[in-house]
Order: C-alpha cells, then sequence, then structure tokens
C-alpha cells in the first residue's frame, strides 16, 4: 500500500508541474466526465453508450490533457496500454519458437483523441497539449507513445513517425459465404470446404483462449504489439456486434488456429497460425497504408529493452522538437544485456572525431529505425543491434 501511495503522489507531483509549465489542466479518473460536453460538441452523431463504452474500462488509469477556461476548448486523451518488446532473442541459439517468456512487458500509451473546438483552432491549444503531454510521459518514464493517424504532416512535428502499415482484406467468397457467417453468428458450426477445420463464432468462453492465442502467434512474428487479454476482446466483441459483425474463430480439432473480426463487409483484424490459412480465407484488396506512429519518449526507459550481440558503441545526433533530453549528440553503448546513451558535450563532438556522430537522425526516424520500419544508414556496426521490431499495431480502445 506505501509503494501506491507512493506512486500515485509522484503523478500527482509531475501533472501539477505540467500544469503550470504548460498552462493546461491534466485530469483523471472521474474527473475527465467534464470533456464529455466537447465530445458531444465535435461527434453529435456518436451512440449515447459509447462515451462510457469508451472510458468506462481505462478512466482509472486514463489521463487527458486539457486546455479550459468556462468550457473545455481543447483536449487530449492518453489512454494506457501493456506491450509486448521482445528480449535479446535468445532463442535464436535454440530450435524452440518464441514464446511469451521472450518478452519484456512495457507501458505506453495511445493518443486516442485529440481535438480543439472549431471557435478555438488555430491558437496554439493543442501544441500545448501535445507538449505537455510528451513531457508528462517522459517524466513518468513512458518509453513510447503511439496514435493510429492520416496526418503524418502534424503528429511529425511532434517527433512521431510511421512503424506501421496496416494490410487491407476481404474475405475470399469462394471459401467463406455471407451464409456461413450468418449461420456461425448464430451458433451453428461451420465445416470448411470438406477440410478438417470448423468455422464458428467467439462467445465469452472462449475469449481467453483467443487472447491467448493471438498473443502466442504475434510474439512469434513480431518484435512490438500491444498484449491482447480476454477483457480487451469482451470489448472489441461488443464493438463488432453493434455493427452487425462478430469475431470468427478457425478451429481445428477443438484448437484455435486462426481468428479474423468482421464488420460491415471488412475484415477489422485477423491473425493465423498458419500464413497459408489466411491466404486462402483472406484476400488483399490493396496496398498497404501507413496508419500507426510513434515516438520514443523516455530514451533510458527505451533503451535499457535494446541490446547487442556483442560490445558496441555508435556515435549518434538526434534531433527532437519537444523533448530537450533525447535531442543532442550521444554515445549509444550496447552489450548483451541493453543499452544507454550517454550525452556528448558539443564542443568535445568537434573536437574529437572518435566522437562525431556516425549517423544523425530525427527522433522519429530512430523510434522508426528500432522499429525496423526504416534504415537509418549501411554500417556494419547496426548489424550487431537485436532491434525490437517489426511492430504490429490494431488497438480499438
Amino acid at each position: 500500500m506505501e509503494q501506491v501511495v507512493g506512486e500515485r503522489e509522484t503523478e500527482q507531483q509531475v501533472r501539477g508541474r505540467i500544469e503550470t509549465e504548460f498552462d493546461v489542466t491534466v485530469l483523471r479518473d472521474a474527473s475527465v466526465q467534464i470533456t464529455k460536453k466537447l465530445w458531444n460538441d465535435i461527434f453529435p452523431e456518436t451512440p449515447a453508450h459509447f462515451w462510457e463504452d469508451y472510458y468506462g474500462q481505462k478512466m482509472d488509469k486514463s489521463a487527458v490533457f486539457a486546455v479550459m477556461d468556462d468550457e473545455v476548448q481543447s483536449m487530449l486523451h492518453l489512454t494506457p496500454y501493456a506491450a509486448a518488446l521482445r528480449r535479446n532473442p535468445m532463442t535464436l541459439h535454440t530450435k524452440r519458437l518464441p514464446s511469451m517468456t521472450d518478452i519484456a512487458r512495457v507501458e505506453t500509451n495511445l493518443i486516442s483523441m485529440a481535438f480543439t473546438k472549431e471557435e478555438y483552432r488555430n491558437s496554439g491549444c493543442m501544441r500545448r497539449l501535445m507538449s505537455g503531454a510528451l513531457e508528462y510521459q517522459e517524466r513518468m518514464n513512458i518509453p513510447v507513445c503511439f496514435v493510429y493517424t492520416d496526418e503524418g504532416d502534424f503528429f511529425k512535428h511532434f517527433g512521431f513517425h510511421y512503424i506501421y502499415d496496416r494490410p487491407q482484406y476481404v474475405l475470399n467468397r469462394d471459401e467463406i459465404s455471407e451464409k456461413m457467417l450468418e449461420k456461425a453468428a448464430a451458433g451453428e458450426p461451420i465445416p470448411m470446404n470438406g477440410k478438417n477445420i470448423v468455422l464458428k463464432a467467439a462467445d465469452n468462453d472462449s475469449l481467453l483462449e483467443l487472447a491467448h492465442f493471438v498473443n502466442a502467434n504475434l510474439c512469434r512474428r513480431y518484435g512490438f504489439f500491444i498484449i491482447r487479454s480476454a477483457a480487451y476482446y469482451e470489448r472489441f466483441r461488443k464493438e463488432v456486434l453493434g455493427t452487425g459483425g462478430d469475431l470468427f474463430l478457425l478451429m481445428e480439432n477443438g484448437q484455435i488456429k486462426g481468428y479474423f473480426a468482421f464488420a460491415k463487409g471488412s475484415v477489422r483484424e485477423a491473425v493465423f497460425a498458419n500464413p497459408s490459412d489466411r491466404e486462402r480465407i483472406l484476400l488483399e484488396s490493396g496496398d498497404k497504408k501507413p496508419a500507426v506512429m510513434a515516438r520514443i519518449i523516455n530514451l533510458p526507459e527505451m533503451l535499457r529493452h535494446i541490446s547487442g550481440n556483442k560490445k558496441t558503441t555508435i556515435a549518434v545526433r538526434l534531433k527532437d522538437p519537444v523533448l530537450a533530453k533525447n535531442d543532442g549528440d550521444f554515445i549509444w553503448y550496447l552489450d548483451e544485456t541493453g543499452s544507454h546513451m550517454e550525452r556528448v558535450e558539443q564542443a568535445r563532438c568537434g573536437a574529437d572525431a572518435s566522437v562525431r556522430p556516425e549517423v544523425s537522425a530525427t527522433i522519429g526516424e530512430f523510434t522508426a529505425f528500432i522499429f525496423e520500419y526504416i534504415t537509418l544508414k549501411q554500417n556494419a556496426k547496426f548489424d550487431n543491434i537485436y532491434l525490437a521490431g517489426p511492430a504490429w499495431m490494431n488497438e480499438r480502445y
């Protein structure tokens, strides 16, 4: 109990400093309800139950940053998630597949809402909120923050970079017809074209098994993803059912072999144990689209999870437009246990050729490099790094 109280006091202290430094209000717990009116003004067509569905599960941990006077003028909502981040891949030296024991659990945040009332736009409100929210997370030791957006230019100004392109799928109607979906949604198990696979809709009793299946398969192929739970799929299923869809499982001898979420004629999410099953059942309907941007927030917290296959040092110049701690010249030290950066004074960097930057990058570019979305430079030293990608991102809440 003492530890919990101590952590809460620390968060309260950070919150108070952020409010003073950036002239914003940081709302927690039930106080976020005062932003509901702004939400309704911006999105008047939203069903009345959406607010409770959205905030109800995470209100106790969410942080909402607001510019307020007589009313809430602008708001930014951070939703917390537990992410899986690949550890030093010791499984490369064994014959077993990677599992959840090979990942580190890290805290991260999604910028799930960010909007300003029309009459207050172009007044700097959102810049104050973004800067304050990023500084808040840095002080709370959050390693990385992400956002779903097609407004890449806006978020690039705050150090974000795309790290994930979302594929687009449609159902192969030669394999799964509308009638089959309707019967499965009604509770009937549907044999799949004479194969030993059955299509069925998920129910509340199968959601924990589904979460285990998805986590187990994602950690075999990806270095970063949001950890799934039965509660996550309970909320997701409620949303999909509300739009006339469902979560569908492909079962073989009582075991999940694949899963997809389908609503309004589109595939919302899909994970298969065998890629050939996915290629048979789902058809790509277009090119992948850049969908998720991210940026490292607390550099030491992130880098302690990034290791190398031997001792390596790299001189790095990072440019961060918001967080001064991430901006400057650094020496990056890596070994098999992790890594860290030490700042290099500008005078020393200019005088000593041994510490002149071998690579320069924005914090967003460095983040995209860590998640294997881009390469920074052809350098043998980078071959020694165990990167944390690729990322797989498809969160709904």
